[in-house]
């Protein structure tokens, strides 16, 4: 069956063209169960024993990818308009998505939706294209529902209206929250649930329980209404870009200092120095690394960089709560260092006395959250007793970040351990961000826990190398070739003795030299490191890898990687009395040591 669709588009010259592009539909796309008696039985993916299938939206995918990366979460069906969009809008999230899918444990089966004749959907006038793929995620859920009536089919969105137009459909429909809420097989799933959709929730009870019940709306509404703004909101996209065009606002990355997280510079050209952000009410709510549109305050109000670091409870002592009466993190919590904002301001011209453009953080314009999650552990609080979640502040490791509000119902199990937290939205009337667990790490203390945090927090790549970097490198056992021995661009220095510099035991031997005195009584002086260039070649697996790992790290119990071991410690290891290549660097000297001539070359050892 045969589709057509068109748009016109402006070309770069103005010219407007008409584009049409066919779109075939197919009815040999099965659904990829067991169950399905039309379905080839040795391609299905799904389990004939699951207790149910899952069907999510593009924003689960986005927003909630550590959820559905848990153990526990199989038998997931992704619309291909799903992966499709997923791939637009996030190429990290859509890696981590095809990891997913490729899983024979985890059980993600993609779904070509937009090419089976009897779920692809045209865009109705006057919808919006994210109404339209909504829509065509709700006909492949009622599709399958038709399709498997033996098995169960949950369609999880944190979209209010997607699940009020699902349930009208006879669709069984849920948040995330909510299903994790029924896995009581798996409680910690409720502890890895993002904040994204909290609004969608407190607006609509429906997400929780399956039942509409506008008290309890109303009671979310005068709750969100007690809260006190601690921040400014940002300026709107359209205001900031205006701003920086007529000079009012300034351009640059946020840089806080490791030794006084109340601080921070902004880098700007159009200043000609770097602006001070002084305290966090200032900041913004900006994080390190967040690219900001920042406001020059008054020149009266600059001020220098402070002499003092902050005290060690600058952020527990009295200060502004969370809520009006309602403190969900158990104590009075303080927004600003010591000193800012309150009587005993620090004069203005800094303790240094010396004044520097000072301003403040009026909008994001690219935030840098980390996708890894930052490590630490949680901030000792008296027990509370109940089952339920309860509200935890997250201090992370590293002192420029702020600390996490978390929800757990871990809180009394996770208090002595190192974890690793991921933000997920910080809105004006919070103090802190909001965000939620992800894993484990050990016991605080622990060498290779706390090896583990120095790991992430300097994002090391710590994975295996894939099965396509393995492919560049030369089957082992490996020899220099025929080849190699005649390549009239290498030097043949297989007659001359030469030693590693590595110390004993080290496998990875990629540096050597020589010294030997001339004829004319001068000294030659050879340095000499394997050529790796030979086998890592230019736009490969292995090239791209190495690229992106840049070094091998080296700790004292622990060494990662830059290429495989096998290349490393073999094929370019220059061990005793094994044929190897090399690039040499060979200076010709006097006996004083006066360098009389250079020459680089690739050698044959």
């Amino acid at each position: 069956m045969l589709q057509s669709r068109s748009f016109v588009k402006k070309t770069k010259k103005g010219k407007v063209l008409k584009v049409v592009r066919e779109h075939y539909l197919r009815d040999d796309i099965y659904s990829g169960s067991p169950l399905d008696p039309e379905c080839d039985q040795d391609a299905a993916k799904l389990s004939a024993s699951a207790p149910h299938y899952l069907i999510v939206d593009t924003n689960i995918v986005l927003q909630q990818m550590d959820f559905l990366e848990h153990q526990a979460v199989t038998d997931v069906i992704i619309m291909s308009v799903v992966l499709d969009e997923v791939k637009h809008r996030n190429q990290s999230i859509y890696q981590r998505l095809r990891t997913l899918c490729a899983s024979d444990t985890k059980r993600f089966f993609v779904f070509a939706n937009e090419n089976h004749k009897e779920t692809y959907i045209k865009q109705d006038p006057g919808e919006s294209p994210n109404d339209r793929n909504d829509r065509a995620i709700r006909v492949g859920t009622a599709w399958y529902a038709q399709r498997l009536p033996q098995m169960k089919i949950y369609l999880l969105t944190n979209d209010a209206d997607n699940r009020r137009k699902a349930l009208g459909e006879q669709l069984d429909a849920m948040s995330v929250q909510a299903y994790a809420k029924l896995r009581t097989d798996t409680p910690e799933l409720l502890d890895l649930v993002a904040q994204f959709g909290a609004q969608d929730l407190m607006d609509d009870p429906m997400a929780v329980d399956g039942h509409s019940s506008a008290p309890v709306a109303n009671s979310g509404n005068q709750r969100r209404a007690k809260r006190k703004r601690v921040y400014d909101e940002h300026r709107p996209m359209s205001d900031i870009q205006n701003g920086i065009k007529s000079g009012t606002y300034h351009q640059g990355a946020l840089r806080v200092s490791r030794f006084n997280p109340f601080e921070g510079w902004v880098g700007s050209e159009s200043v000609g120095q770097d602006i001070l952000i002084s305290g966090r009410i200032d900041m913004n709510r900006a994080l390190d690394g967040d690219v900001v549109a920042v406001e020059l305050l008054p020149e009266s109000q600059w001020r220098g960089a402070s002499a003092h670091l902050p005290q060690a409870d600058a952020e527990s002592t009295t200060g502004v709560e969370e809520e009006d009466g309602d403190d969900p993190e158990g104590g009075h919590i303080a927004q600003v260092a010591p000193g800012e904002h309150l009587d005993d301001a620090l004069p203005q011209n800094g303790a240094s006395g010396n004044a520097r453009p000072t301003g403040k953080v009026v909008g994001i314009i690219k935030r840098n959250w980390r996708t890894r999650g930052y490590c630490g552990s949680l901030q000792p609080q008296e027990e509370r007793g109940g089952l339920g979640a309860q509200g935890v502040l997250f201090c992370p490791v590293e002192r420029r970040f702020p600390k996490i509000r978390l929800q757990t119902r871990q809180a009394a199990t996770l208090m002595d351990k190192r974890m690793v937290v991921v933000i997920d939205s910080w809105q004006a009337d919070s103090m802190y961000p909001a965000g939620h667990y992800v894993r484990t790490l050990g016991v605080i203390g622990d060498k290779e826990t706390e090896t583990e945090v120095l790991l992430i927090e300097n994002d090391i790549n710590t994975s295996p190398f894939s099965p396509s970097v393995h492919a560049c490198v030369p089957p082992l056992p490996w020899s220099v070739t025929q080849a190699d021995l005649g390549d009239p661009n290498r030097e043949d220095l297989r007659h001359l003795p030469i030693c590693s510099v590595d110390p004993p035991g080290c496998k990875d031997i990629d540096d050597a030299l020589h010294v030997r005195q001339l004829p004319s009584g001068n000294l030659e002086l050879g340095v000499h490191i394997a050529d790796v260039t030979n086998f890592l070649l230019p736009m490969t697996a292995m090239d791209d890898e190495a690229s992106i790992r840049a070094t091998t790290c080296y700790l004292v119990q622990r060494r990662i990687d830059m290429l495989p071991k096998p290349l490393t410690e073999d094929i370019c290891s220059l061990r005793s009395n094994v044929e190897r290549l090399a690039f040499s660097a060979i200076w010709e000297m006097t006996q004083d040591g006066q360098v009389l001539h250079v020459r680089l070359a690739f050698h044959r050892m």
